[in-house]
C-alpha cells in the first residue's frame, strides 16, 4: 500500500468517526452553573429563546467526504444532512453546512484553530473546492469507501 493511500484512507477513517460524532450531537451541552441563583443546578445560564425552525440544508454533489493534499498536508471535509466536518493541520472542526453550490461552511474548531472555520465550498469537475476565508484553499476528491 502506498503512502498517499495510507494517509487516504486513515483521513477517511478519521472523518468517518468524527462525522458520526458531530452528526448524533455528542461532545456539548448546555453552559450550567452547580449552584447559586439564576443558573442553580440543571437550569440554564441564558433563558430559553426559540430557535429558527428551519435547519441547515445541503444537498447536491458536495454531500459525503473528500479528502486531498493542500500544501503537501492531508486534508478531510465532509459534509452530510447540513453538519461539516472539517480535519486539516491535527485540528478537528464541526459546524454547519448551508447551501446547496456554494455550500457555506461555518465551522468551530475546540483548541481555537481558525484557518477553516468559514468557507464556502462548491463542486467542479467532481472534486470539491473549499475557499476559506484567510485566502487557504483545499481542493478534495471524493473519498473512496471501502
Amino acid at each position: 500500500m502506498n503512502a498517499l493511500r495510507l494517509v487516504r484512507t486513515g483521513f477517511v477513517a478519521a472523518a468517518g468517526v468524527t462525522a458520526v460524532l458531530a452528526l448524533a450531537g455528542c461532545g456539548g451541552g448546555r453552559d450550567q452553573r452547580p449552584s447559586g441563583g439564576p443558573g442553580e443546578a440543571g437550569t440554564p445560564l441564558s433563558s430559553p429563546t426559540p430557535s429558527p425552525t428551519a435547519s441547515p440544508v445541503t444537498s447536491g454533489e458536495a454531500e459525503g467526504s473528500w479528502v486531498g493534499l493542500t500544501d503537501g498536508k492531508p486534508v478531510s471535509v465532509t459534509i452530510s444532512k447540513g453538519h461539516a466536518v472539517a480535519l486539516a493541520d491535527a485540528h478537528v472542526c464541526q459546524g454547519t453546512a448551508r447551501g446547496t453550490n456554494p455550500v457555506t461552511l461555518t465551522l468551530t474548531c475546540g483548541d481555537g484553530y481558525t484557518a477553516r472555520t468559514e468557507g464556502s465550498a462548491r463542486t467542479d469537475k467532481g472534486k470539491l473546492v473549499v475557499t476559506w476565508t484567510g485566502g487557504t484553499k483545499d481542493t478534495l476528491r471524493r473519498a473512496d469507501t471501502p
